[in-house]
């Protein structure tokens, strides 16, 4: 046991973690129903709507962490003029935190831009008029393009996937429960999202594995570039 966990602290730990994470994810949205089966529970016939819609929580929740994020880019733009009495590990951690609050959400648009998959509300079963499409089938010709995958709509969340970064290397055991709060933040902005009808579970999930990918690729680099300063 304390050898797997050592293991899962090193790159290639890390890196296999990734792998096996977006081949889990991969194979729950191609080949199983789990994302229909949380639609169809948030999911009102009688309505005829889904069960979050009109909700004024998401925009404020993304609000306060558009404003987090804007606080703490400062703060590195600061460090980068006036060096702040840190530790050299904090403020290495203070770039990557800024650097993902713009780089998370930003690629994650991005790659979205080049989607084609539906949301839940643009579904034929949902009232729309779309048919329903797993990530590696295609979609007819006929289908109007979607911006659905990966998440858009809760992306200003994900990037504090990188706060946990302040507490290494001193506290790794705070920093990985840090990292499960963070991760539940996410996934509960996601969530009300997909009570909205504008994602799937599964596209929660990617946009949180392009976060945790994008944060560790800035770490890594950073990192790097310290060692060799």
């Amino acid at each position: 046991m304390l050898a797997k966990l050592k293991l899962v602290k090193t790159s290639k730990g890390i890196d296999s973690a990734l792998m096996l994470s977006a081949m889990l994810i991969l194979w729950i949205g191609n080949y199983s129903n789990l994302d229909l089966m949380i639609a169809d529970s948030m999911f009102d016939g009688t309505r005829g709507q889904f069960a979050g819609t009109g909700s004024a929580w998401a925009g404020n929740f993304q609000l306060g962490m558009i404003s987090l994020g804007s606080a703490l880019i400062s703060l590195a733009i600061w460090d980068t003029l006036h060096p702040l009495a840190w530790l050299a590990s904090r403020r290495s951690a203070l770039r990557v935190v800024a650097l993902s609050a713009v780089l998370v959400p930003l690629s994650i648009y991005l790659l979205s831009s080049f989607s084609d998959v539906p949301c839940p509300t643009d579904l034929l079963r949902y009232g729309g008029l779309e048919p329903y499409t797993r990530l590696l089938e295609t979609l007819p010709a006929s289908a109007s393009g979607m911006v659905c995958l990966p998440a858009t709509q809760a992306n200003t969340a994900w990037w504090m996937l990188a706060l946990p970064l302040f507490c290494l290397p001193e506290r790794p055991r705070t920093a990985l429960l840090f990292a499960c709060v963070m991760l539940l933040c996410g996934l509960a902005a996601g969530w009300q999202q997909q009570l909205h009808g504008t994602q799937f579970f599964t596209h929660t999930l990617w946009s949180a594995w392009i976060a945790s990918f994008l944060i560790y690729l800035l770490q890594k680099l950073l990192r790097d570039e310290d060692a060799l300063a």
